[in-house]
């Protein structure tokens, strides 16, 4: 039902950007992470944010990086073992990620901060680079 309404939204405004079906994605995905079932819970956290364009944000971002970290710690630990069809997903959402996130802010800068963060550091694009890098280190 969620999906069909943000349907007609988006062909009423296409520039719209619409977060209701991808926080309920979110949300289920990083349940799914957090009770141990990273395949399903990483393909939710990974349909949540399509299309990128639209639904990648610095919120988003912010839940969708941590089912990753999650994975990646438990992988690094031998806790768990993923299928390549998985892994490769998740190098392709990163990839995604690295594309659409070059404006995107990863952190929301705090004004008291006594050393601000470098500019490109900042950046979905950099951060998600970040991830890939370290998935590809564990495979």
């Amino acid at each position: 039902k969620i999906e069909k309404e943000e349907e007609q939204l988006s062909y009423d405004d296409s520039e719209k950007k619409i977060y209701h079906l991808c926080i309920v994605n979110l949300v289920i995905g990083t349940l799914y992470c957090a009770k141990g079932n990273y395949e399903f819970g990483i393909s939710r956290v990974i349909k949540s944010l399509e299309p990128y364009n639209k639904k990648l944000g610095t919120d988003t971002w912010y839940y969708a990086k941590r089912c990753f970290l999650s994975l990646i710690e438990n992988m690094a630990k031998h806790m768990i073992m993923m299928k390549d069809q998985v892994v490769q997903e998740c190098i392709q959402f990163l990839e995604c990620c690295e594309m659409y996130g070059k404006d995107v802010k990863a952190l929301i800068e705090q004004p008291l901060e006594a050393e601000p963060m470098h500019p490109g550091k900042n950046t979905v694009t950099y951060e998600a680079r970040l991830l890939k890098s370290l998935l590809l280190q564990l495979i």
